[in-house]
């Protein structure tokens, strides 16, 4: 059987059968690592083969200062691939899940591949009909080109390809890469972005998040404060308990036991079409779950936000109850206490759920999605706490009420999903509330809407069919 043996970084020795081989490094690693656990990797090998292998990985994956997370098969193999290429003129290539540009669990991955190449290239899919380029797949994923670079020589912008049409054919496929390689950006069928390597370093590839440049440039500038002052919602408010916690420790019930408890359990886009929404089913604690279950009824709130929902349908983005409650797919968001003093809870409540529905605040929670989906995001509880919103804490009184305001004319009005946005009266109307009190220009607002409208990932068709 095969034995690793231990050797300087870079150069590899196996012993097979008695003899020793010497593995030189690699100008070009290419891999498409298995979409499983990390903890499957080994199944295939000897209960003592296994050992030497977690053995040897622990020495190669000590070096990475932070560690990288495994729970899937990509991380270790990127490490790998960093200690096969060639240390001074090696690269890889790599197919990988598209969530890896953007969960916060994989943010040290993505930091740490920067850190050890330029991360030359990155291509993804945003063809409804085929958003991932491996067989045997359904889930989103980007193809990576990183390169070693000179830590002298200052590292150049990542371009970012979003293809709205996936290549069906080797020619198809080989013609692409040409033009991608020569530049010829009008033939491409996508859009091109020069992400600054001070992005890519820091970790932030959010040029993967939408089709458009345009919708990408403008959430960075929403993050950084251009539009307004802001600051994560985190540190406004408290953000759960998750809807995982909520049914592994709650049964539904169509009738109340003793306690009544009832809760906002489904997110049904043919039902939940306005901002002012009622509970849905009844709740009842699982058999020897009722401590856990008055721990999470103390944490219920009437301002709700989604955990996953479908771009191509979904209307509401945020969603408040007159009662305080739990969810399964809905996540309660309560405002902080030293905020809501400033103004009262529910008028701060009734601010948000406005501004979350507006075109500004549908920009800001889709730009930072967990994206192994792209129609069907999910958003992770780091998702939702680092959502940019209004920094209320310095806002004038009025303009905060303003919002408030708006909620309460429009709370009962129907909104129309997001791929009618620009033909939805309450959606503009709600528009004209945000941009008022936030001093946002007009017409940014208009195009964000419009580009909005166009994204395939939220109209769920191909981009020139819209």
């Amino acid at each position: 059987q095969p034995r690793l043996l231990p050797w300087p970084t870079g150069v590899e020795q196996i012993e097979t059968n008695g003899e020793v081989v010497q593995a030189e490094p690699a100008d070009l690693v290419i891999m498409n690592p298995p979409f499983t656990r990390s903890d499957l990797r080994h199944d295939q090998f000897s209960k003592q083969e296994e050992k030497m292998l977690k053995e040897r990985e622990k020495e190669l994956f000590a070096a990475i200062e932070g560690g990288i997370h495994r729970s899937h098969n990509g991380g270790g193999f990127l490490a790998l691939a960093d200690f096969i290429a060639k240390p001074k003129n090696g690269a890889i290539a790599v197919v990988l899940p598209l969530v890896g540009a953007t969960n916060y669990s994989t943010m040290r991955m993505r930091q740490y591949l920067a850190e050890k190449f330029h991360i030359d290239t990155i291509v993804t899919s945003h063809d409804p009909s085929r958003i991932y380029f491996s067989e045997n797949t359904n889930i989103g994923e980007m193809l990576l080109i990183c390169r070693r670079w000179p830590e002298d020589v200052e590292k150049p912008a990542t371009r970012v390809v979003n293809l709205y049409e996936n290549p069906a054919t080797p020619a198809d496929s080989i013609a692409l890469e040409q033009n991608i390689t020569a530049g010829n950006q009008a033939r491409i069928k996508g859009t091109v972005q020069a992400w600054p390597a001070e992005r890519i370093a820091a970790g932030d590839w959010g040029a993967v998040q939408f089709l458009s440049p345009y919708l990408c440039e403008r959430f960075i500038d929403l993050r950084q404060g251009k539009f307004f002052e802001a600051r994560q919602l985190g540190t406004l408010a408290e953000i759960g308990p998750d809807g995982g916690g909520i049914r592994t420790t709650f049964d539904r019930s169509e009738v109340p036991d003793k306690h009544a408890m009832s809760a906002l359990w489904y997110h049904k886009t043919d039902v939940t079409q306005k901002m002012l929404a009622q509970t849905d089913t009844y709740i009842i604690p699982k058999k020897g779950k009722k401590k856990s279950a008055s721990g999470l009824w103390a944490k219920r709130g009437r301002l709700m936000l989604p955990f996953r929902m479908f771009l191509t349908t979904i209307r509401c983005m945020s969603v408040r109850l007159d009662e305080r409650t739990l969810g399964s797919l809905w996540i309660p968001c309560k405002p902080k206490s030293n905020v809501s003093c400033l103004f009262g809870q529910q008028t701060l409540e009734k601010a948000l759920c406005v501004y979350f529905n507006s075109t500004i605040g549908i920009l800001a929670i889709l730009g930072d999605r967990t994206n192994k989906k792209p129609t069907y995001p999910q958003l992770s509880m780091h998702d939702l706490r680092r959502i940019p919103v209004p920094d209320f804490v310095k806002m004038d009184e009025a303009k905060v009420k303003m919002m408030a305001a708006a909620y309460d004319d429009l709370c009962d009005s129907i909104l129309l999903p997001l791929p009618q946005m620009n033909e939805c009266d309450t959606r503009k109307t709600l528009d004209k509330a945000v941009i008022a009190a936030l001093g946002i220009d007009a017409e940014t607002a208009a195009a964000i809407r419009r580009e909005l409208t166009r994204e395939p990932s939220i109209t769920g068709r191909p981009y020139e069919q819209n």
